[in-house]
């Protein structure tokens, strides 16, 4: 059974107009987010085909895990989102599962993959304290330019943040982001940017108890410990092997067909578990996302 999601957009302060020029979507100059699939509270991802039109994801893995191969977990692991930085967004970092477990929710390792970026556009991963005595020693003289690990990037880079990971997405991003699902983010700087006649609440003690320290390397794989993603251009009818669990996917580039079933740009869909394999048409790129 292949299933069709509809996306869950959202209005940010550093939002653009790419989602709307790249993917065709209905949206404004201010998306920053489209989240295309999601069984998180903050934004529950229908789906758009099929027998089960209208239900959201959260109540096919609630009543019908089946379709997941009976995946081992009571809350669905992954979301997948597609995210456009006209402006800066906020340095920050994410908890992991055993911290973010104080609050009931999971922790937020995430991938990156690079599908658009403007000319001397700069992403941040890391920083370059040694200590933590040293981290805050940039912190208390301000010194954030030189505290952060900041370098330019190209479409088709992929990046692993791994929660405790300083980072941010920086003006003229336009990337795929697969995480966990959650919605817990720590911001650390935010460029002291008035936003409604006030600057933006910071996160530092959480922050502080969260950041790995010291954290230089930059890790490429587009793998986390819950899922793996893999970039696919199909140039000819082509047939995969389908996971035990199902096989998430985005269409990001092209045109195509997937069980006959047509496929798009910016689709995003879910080939589920009873299919032992899954056939796409030529000319697209797809992001194919698995579970552990």
């Amino acid at each position: 059974m292949i299933l069709f999601f509809s996306p869950i957009f959202k209005e940010t302060l550093w939002g653009g107009s790419k989602l709307a020029k790249t993917f065709h979507y209905s949206t404004g100059n201010t998306t920053g987010e489209c989240w295309g699939i999601s069984a998180h509270s903050n934004g529950l991802t229908p789906v758009k085909n099929g027998l089960y039109f209208g239900k959201t994801l959260v109540d096919l893995w609630n009543n019908h895990r089946e379709l997941f191969g009976n995946y081992p977990s009571t809350q669905f692991p992954i979301l997948v989102k597609i995210i456009d930085a006209f402006d800066d967004l906020s340095i920050q970092v994410h908890p992991n599962d055993e911290q973010a477990k104080k609050v009931g929710a999971l922790g937020k390792n995430e991938c990156w993959y690079i599908l658009d970026a403007d000319p001397y556009t700069k992403i941040i991963i890391g920083h370059h304290a040694k200590t933590k005595g040293e981290f805050v020693e940039y912190i208390d003289h301000g010194d954030y330019h030189h505290l952060i690990q900041a370098f330019p990037i190209s479409k088709g880079d992929s990046f692993y943040i791994e929660a405790g990971t300083l980072h941010a997405i920086c003006k003229g991003t336009l990337l795929l982001e697969v995480q966990q699902s959650s919605d817990i983010t720590y911001r650390f700087y935010d460029y002291d940017r008035i936003y409604h006649g006030e600057k933006r609440e910071l996160h530092l003690r959480e922050a502080m108890n969260t950041v790995k320290i010291p954290d230089e390397l930059i890790k490429t794989e587009l793998t986390s410990a819950n899922f793996k993603v893999k970039i696919k251009d199909v140039d000819k009818s082509t047939t995969f092997k389908n996971s035990k669990y199902g096989t998430f996917f985005v269409c990001l580039e092209g045109q195509a067909t997937i069980q006959n079933q047509d496929l798009k740009m910016g689709d995003f869909g879910f080939v589920s578990s009873d299919e032992q394999t899954f056939t796409v048409s030529e000319n697209a790129k797809l992001a194919m996302i698995t579970l552990y």
